[in-house]
């Protein structure tokens, strides 16, 4: 009975050093190279669509993150960098944004990338950008005041009311005149006008 006692009674001390927790769980190896195919296919879709539309390469570059996104997989987040300054870029960057989807979509036909890309811009500080100061708000009411008669087709009373050039004299006279109709060739009284003399 005492033995029993005897042998619970732990004999060496590192017999009581507690476990060690066990080790984290590691990344699948398949993430991190899906990660990178998808950044190298955002970055070649991207150069195909800027060489298509003649865009020059140098003008815009981009940088893709991967986003965890539930049971949604991952989402891809793609951040347009403007390397150098052009009016057009921006005037044009939703159709660029709507270019660049179209073509992921081609290579990735079963994949809704409007819902799992978001697409952003960022200006590098060496862009050579010219407006870096706001104006002052009457150009921006005066810009959305000329747009908006633009967009507006005129009214058939405001072209009525449109004052209409005055004719012309030739003009008046041509509307005003008969015009003399040809004479036949084999007229009988075509003749010519004989001059007379003068007495003497």
């Amino acid at each position: 009975m005492f033995n029993f006692f005897r042998q619970s009674v732990p004999t060496d001390a590192s017999d009581s050093r507690p476990a060690p927790h066990p080790a984290p769980p590691s990344v699948s190896p398949s993430t991190k190279p899906h990660s990178d195919i998808q950044r190298e296919l955002v970055r070649v879709v991207l150069k195909d669509t800027l060489r298509r539309h003649g865009i020059p390469s140098e003008l815009l570059t981009c940088e893709v993150n991967t986003i965890p996104s539930g049971p949604r997989g991952e989402e891809l987040h793609i951040q347009l960098v403007v390397m150098q300054w052009h009016e057009l870029l921006l005037r044009y960057a939703r159709a660029l944004e709507l270019q660049l989807l179209r073509g992921l979509d081609r290579f990735e036909p079963m994949v809704d990338h409007t819902q799992k890309c978001t697409i952003s811009w960022r200006f590098s500080p060496e862009c050579g950008s010219p407006f870096t100061v706001l104006p002052p708000p009457v150009v921006w009411a005066h810009s959305a005041e000329a747009e908006a008669a633009a967009e507006e087709p005129p009214s058939i009373l405001d072209r009525r009311q449109k004052a209409r050039p005055p004719k012309t004299s030739t003009q008046a006279a041509s509307a005003t005149a008969p015009e003399a109709a040809p004479r036949p060739t084999n007229d009988p009284d075509d003749y010519e006008r004989t001059e007379l003399s003068p007495f003497r």
